[in-house]
């Protein structure tokens, strides 16, 4: 006799995992897109294939497959998850004398520069009922109707968006044209580090080859829109820097195999928090750590900057555009961006070492 399954007792976490991975045809991506790492992935989808007494995936070395149990299933679940979804969003809508909006932000953005200024938005607009959620996922705003506006790092590329025949076009636009990534670390830390060398005051990190004296903080780049790839952020900028001769080949292999070693982190906010704590160098983006190099809390030991590939977005459906609370909040954070933007132009005129 085939054994009843309950929804009660259905792992209801892996189930999720499972529609991740199975949408995105990637461990990795439904990994970032969840915020947990590939082995919880795995581990959750071995625990619903052991609840299920079934494979519903063929795994190799690159290439990650659904069999036809899973693809059933997945099939099911998508739908399953747009009748929830729906069912949500006519909850919260529920209201009509509230303007809701619910904002999507990655991270290090949220805790690093929205967050510390959301009280403006708040004197402002009083009768808009902001939810902020901060996560690492990609929303897709089709599918997901609960978001509104959503913040996000990357490449760009988010312009339209589908979800089985029905495609909308998306509003997508960067809150700042240029940025830029410069080491960062606190005045504390080089004190430190010179006393321990017994190496004069100013001599502990004169060059980019003397970053081999220090931890060096390391962060993930946003993951290839293709692949699923993550790249490591000290060792792409390290890569760059030999188009423009800045280091000997034998130098910067050195640096490098040393930018391996540090700890690591998976999100910027916390490599910025840890740099402040006199804990190592950040190679950090400038509109990140504005306030803080201003309160002389982070120091750029060094003058080399690069610019950043990536930028911060701002999406929304373009289908919401004329509504009162998502204008009101684009338009706030065009502003708030655009003093942002002023305040770096000043300290970017003057030395921050």
């Amino acid at each position: 006799m085939t054994k009843s399954v309950q929804i009660r007792s259905a792992p209801l976490g892996a189930i999720r995992a499972f529609e991740a991975a199975a949408r995105l045809g990637s461990f990795k991506l439904a990994a970032h897109e969840l915020s947990v790492t590939p082995a919880a992935i795995s581990h959750q989808l071995a625990a619903l294939e052991d609840y299920l007494g079934s494979a519903l995936f063929v795994r190799s070395n690159r290439l990650v497959q659904l069999t036809s149990k899973g693809q059933q299933l997945s099939e099911q679940v998508s739908a399953s998850f747009l009748q929830l979804q729906a069912a949500l969003e006519q909850a919260r809508t529920l209201d009509s004398d509230s303007q809701v909006l619910v904002v999507s932000a990655a991270p290090s953005i949220a805790a690093k520069w929205l967050v510390p200024r959301l009280s403006r938005f708040h004197a402002q607009y009083p009768e808009i009922d902001l939810r902020l959620s901060s996560e690492n996922q990609t929303h897709d705003l089709i599918k997901d109707t609960s978001i509104d506006v959503v913040l996000r790092y990357g490449k760009g590329g988010y312009e339209q968006a589908s979800s089985g025949t029905k495609k909308t076009r998306l509003h997508a636009e960067k809150l700042w044209e240029e940025t830029y990534l410069f080491p960062v670390c606190s005045p504390t830390h080089l004190r430190e580090v010179t006393t321990f060398t017994k190496k004069s005051k100013h001599s502990s990190l004169q060059s980019l080859t003397d970053l081999t004296n220090h931890t060096l903080l390391r962060l993930p780049l946003p993951p290839d829109r293709e692949t699923g790839k993550v790249g490591e952020r000290w060792q792409a900028w390290l890569s760059s820097l030999a188009e423009f001769k800045v280091l000997s080949e034998s130098d910067q292999a050195a640096l490098l195999t040393h930018a391996k070693k540090g700890p690591f982190y998976s999100h910027e906010h916390l490599a910025i928090d840890t740099a402040k704590s006199h804990h190592g160098i950040d190679l950090a983006l400038d509109v990140l750590v504005i306030e803080d190099l201003l309160e002389k809390k982070l120091i750029r030991p060094l003058a080399i900057r690069s610019r950043d590939p990536y930028s911060h977005w701002l999406l929304y459906r373009e289908q919401d555009a004329q509504r009162t609370s998502v204008q009101a909040f684009a338009q706030w954070i065009r502003d708030e961006a655009a003093l942002s933007l002023k305040t770096l132009s000043t300290c970017r005129s003057r030395a921050w070492a």
